[in-house]
Formats: C-alpha cells, structure tokens, sequence
C-alpha cells in the first residue's frame, strides 16, 4: 500500500508546504478540466431523498461532464458506515460519511474493530440529527420514546450509530423502545400511517423526504440540546449545536438539534491528480451542481480543510493551496 506523509492544516493555511505547485487541470477551458482517459469513479451516497443523495448525484454528473475520459457513477447505500467501508475496501472510490462514524473508522473504535486507512477531500456542510414526530404526538423529549414505536435508521447509517448513542444520553436502553432500520422513505411514510411514533435522521436542512413528509402531515422536530453534555462527554466534540429553524418544515417552533460534520473520503491511494481534480469541480463547478439539484448544500471553501481527525489527501491539499494564494 502506498503512504504518503500528511500536512498540518496550520501549514496549509499559512502557506508553509514546500515544493512548486504544478496545475494538473491545465488551462480549465470549457469542459475540458484534465485528460484522464479510461477513469471510472464510483460515489457512494445516502437513503433516496437525502441530501447525500441529491448532491452526490448532482456532483457525478457534473464530475463526468468536465473531466474528459472520466466516467463517474453514483450509487445509493444505507449511507456513513457501509460507505467508510466500501471506500476503505475498494468498493466505492469516494464516499460520504458523518464526522462521528468517520471518527471511528479511522481510530478503530465503536462499530469498527480495526482502524482503517481513510482521508478526506472535503468537509461538506454541517448535518443535523432530526427526531421526527406528527405536530400532536405527545413526545416532548427523547425520555418519552420509552415504550414507543421508534425508527432508529437503516443497519450500516449513521442515523443509527446517532441514534443509538442519544437514546443511552437519553438513559433508554435499547430494548426500551421497539425499533425499526427502515430507511429514511419508510420511516417518514411509516410516521405518516400511524406505524411509527418517532423516526430518527441526519440531514443537511431541508431534507427533501422531510419536506415531503410536512407536506401532508403536521410535523415537529424533538429538541435534542438537552443532551448535547451527555454525548460531547462520551464521544468528544464530534457533536455540536444546531439550531434548526420555523421555516425548514414549517415547524410550530425552532428547535436545538445535534450537529454533524461531513466529510467526503477517499482511500489516501487515489491518484493524486484526480483527488485534485475532483476538488477543484466540487469547488469551481457549483454554479453547475445548483442547475442539476437546486439549493442542495455544498462545500464551502472556508470550511473545507477542517476536517479532523481525517487527513486531507495530497491531491485535495494541492487545490487547497493554491487558492491561498
């Protein structure tokens, strides 16, 4: 396996790495960003209506238009933790996946019994943990889900590892609620029959499956900041603060969620070129991925290097780099 040594992110910011910096994009004209002939990516994304999904699939066929010779896919999946896996196997070459879950991967801990070899491309956007209920349930906090019929999110999510992790802040074992690893469609549409009391998922804001769902059944957020301490204690500061607004869902009120980081990763063996090339669309080519999804969350430039306790990929850190100067 090839390794490679990794840049501080102080260095990178102060413009500290050493070396000339050599343009793999060439000039960038029209829709020729490189010649890499032969490339095929494979995305690994999220549930259908995610926003893992909707700009995972936008940002494929954005990939595929302005990188000459690449052909690049994107494939829907349970999400964080089947895609840490698949992008550590080989399976997919790029994934997305929660800070916390990746958190994991990388140091062995929690569902992963090993550390395994990832770095990051990006940081996305922030998620927020949504606990999802109809405006009349008489669920006002995580403590009455006990005894409660409750989606805890798909086998292999991050939804689930989340979800999981507030219900023990919360003091509810696992056999305290009958739970379900429906996927996020299910999940909304088992809330809107009656066959779910509560449904958790980690979502950009909005989330279209959500909307949806506002759409035909009065829906609240369960206010989760209560239990922010609990899980910053057990897990550290992969989880912070967010505020999820009236106008997301039309909620009776806003709401305290817990915040999520996102990354996109990759194996640290992807072609250093690509890495780069990849970076430079995500970041140059947004006005593009809006046409495909309109105001689907994207990276934001000021944001994109934090991405620890990932690495960056060298190919990433080159873009990076560049735009300080």
């Amino acid at each position: 396996m090839i390794r490679t040594t990794f840049t501080s992110r102080r260095a990178l910011l102060a413009g500290a790495v050493g070396g000339p910096l050599v343009m793999a994009l060439g000039g960038c004209v029209g829709q020729s960003w490189d010649k890499l002939t032969g490339t095929s990516l494979s995305i690994a994304t999220g549930n259908r209506g995610g926003v893992f999904d909707r700009y995972g699939n936008a940002l494929a066929a954005v990939l595929e238009e302005r990188l000459d010779g690449v052909t690049v896919t994107a494939h829907n999946t349970n999400a964080s933790l089947i895609n840490l896996r698949e992008v550590a196997q080989g399976t997919s070459d790029i994934g997305f996946a929660l800070g916390d879950a990746a958190a994991d991967a990388i140091r062995g801990t929690g569902p992963f019994a090993d550390p395994v070899d990832l770095v990051a491309l990006t940081r996305t956007y922030d998620s927020f943990v949504h606990l999802v209920v109809t405006a009349d349930s008489p669920v006002q906090e995580v403590a009455h889900l006990r005894g409660r019929r409750v989606g805890l999110g798909s086998r292999g999510s991050g939804t689930r590892l989340v979800a999981g992790r507030i219900l023990t802040a919360a003091g509810i074992a696992s056999d305290e609620v009958t739970g379900t690893d429906d996927s996020l469609e299910q999940s909304a549409d088992g809330l809107r029959r009656g066959r779910l009391d509560a449904f958790f998922f980690v979502s950009g804001i909005p989330n279209t499956a959500v909307t949806k769902l506002s759409e035909s059944v009065p829906i609240r957020l369960v206010d989760l900041g209560t239990l922010l301490p609990e899980l910053t204690e057990a897990y550290g500061p992969e989880y912070t603060l967010g505020p999820v607004p009236t106008s997301s869902y039309g909620l009776p009120r806003a709401v305290d969620a817990v915040s999520v980081k996102n990354y996109l990763v990759v194996h640290p063996d992807l072609d250093e070129d690509l890495a780069y090339a990849v970076t430079r669309v995500m970041f140059e080519a947004q006005d593009r991925v809006d046409r495909i999804s309109p105001q689907v969350r994207q990276p934001n430039l000021g944001a994109a290097i934090f991405t620890s306790p990932l690495p960056l990929h060298p190919g990433a850190e080159r873009y990076y780099r560049e735009r300080r100067q």
